[in-house]
């Protein structure tokens, strides 16, 4: 999600007052990283940022003024209305420039809801350095099935770190944008991590997943010969109950053989 424009919606606030922190990216202690998991019929967005030092104060100092009586002081009825107020500009802003684009259109993308936490941290004096981790979460619909051919196009924080999970079933041999790019599997499903480039924006082709598939015809194989295992194993059981019961007919015919 776009960084001064977007998921970054404090900042929305913060610019109104300070335009040099919209100029001058390095200028700003802000952490962001991505955890995007997509679905067959959407996605959602999981993003958090983590402000330090003097920019903590300067959010403090936002939420006191903005949602606050600007008594130098943060309590929780002011963060409320802050996560209340950082939403709305949010979605306002996913609205006047989606992030997210399905075959090469946002019209095949819905915005289903969007949801931004100010933690404790954010509590007490608007003076305190200590660092602030916001999060939010932004759930997409969409409006045609992800499949084997969709594309994906994201717009993201310039270098920031992003996990994006895959719908099960599917992978994503071809990328744009995603740096350091490393795939894995968790869950049974594709998982790629790694840096959106310093252009924004990363795109995804997806594909249908073969080690996927092979995982699942090794379950298939290895539980078939559980099964056949688990049948010879009952099969050999009776055939030593048998035996046994044959030897100690035998025995009992030997003794009684004695006694006559």
């Amino acid at each position: 999600m776009k960084l001064y424009s977007l998921l970054l919606a404090s900042i929305l606030l913060a610019t109104l007052l300070t335009p040099a922190l919209l100029a001058d990216p390095c200028s700003a202690a802000f952490i962001p990283g991505n955890n995007i998991t997509i679905e067959r019929n959407g996605m959602t967005w999981d993003y958090d940022e983590k402000t330090t030092g003097d920019e903590a104060i300067f959010f403090r100092s936002i939420i006191d003024g903005e949602a606050g009586n600007n008594n130098g002081f943060v309590n929780a009825w002011e963060i409320l209305k802050m996560e209340v107020l950082l939403s709305d500009k949010m979605r306002k802003a996913i609205e006047e420039k989606p992030d997210v684009k399905l075959n090469s259109t946002p019209e095949t993308v819905g915005l289903e809801d969007v949801e931004f936490w100010i933690p404790e941290e954010a509590l007490g004096r608007t003076d305190k350095n200590s660092s602030i981790t916001n999060r939010a979460v932004v759930t997409y619909s969409f409006k045609e099935e992800a499949g084997p051919e969709t594309e994906i196009w994201l717009m993201g924080t310039p270098d920031s770190s992003v996990t994006i999970t895959l719908p099960p079933g599917l992978g994503a041999d071809v990328t744009e944008g995603l740096n350091n790019k490393s795939p894995g599997f968790e869950n049974n499903r594709t998982v790629l991590k790694g840096n959106f480039s310093s252009g924004k924006n990363i795109t995804l082709w997806l594909s249908k997943n073969e080690s996927f598939k092979a995982e699942l015809q090794d379950m298939e194989s290895n539980k078939n010969q559980i099964a056949e295992n688990e049948s010879i194993t009952g099969e050999n059981s009776t055939r030593n109950e048998i035996n046994v019961e044959s030897g100690i007919t035998e025995y009992l015919r030997n003794v009684l053989k004695k006694l006559a």
